[in-house]
């Protein structure tokens, strides 16, 4: 079971920092649209095998307490 999660990042971050970052954090990344539609900003797939850390990497991208619990499930499913 793996939990995946898309997230626009801004372009400012390189694909390389991207990578540590996920790494950081048990997770792994892949940019999936180079352009997304959030102000043409790439769009990464952050999945991991555990729930809690892809929570944990959304919670640091939006900032700890600016998304409740219930936000952060409906971002992340299971494949």
């Amino acid at each position: 079971m793996v939990f995946n999660v898309e997230l626009d990042i801004p372009h400012t971050a390189t694909p390389e920092l991207i990578k540590e970052f996920a790494e950081s954090h048990g997770c792994v990344a892949k940019m999936i649209m180079p352009e997304g539609p959030g102000g043409g900003n790439p769009v990464y797939n952050f999945s991991s095998e555990r729930y809690s850390y892809l929570e944990e990497l959304v919670e640091q991208i939006y900032g700890v307490g600016s998304l409740d619990e219930e936000t952060i499930k409906t971002m992340i499913w299971e494949t």
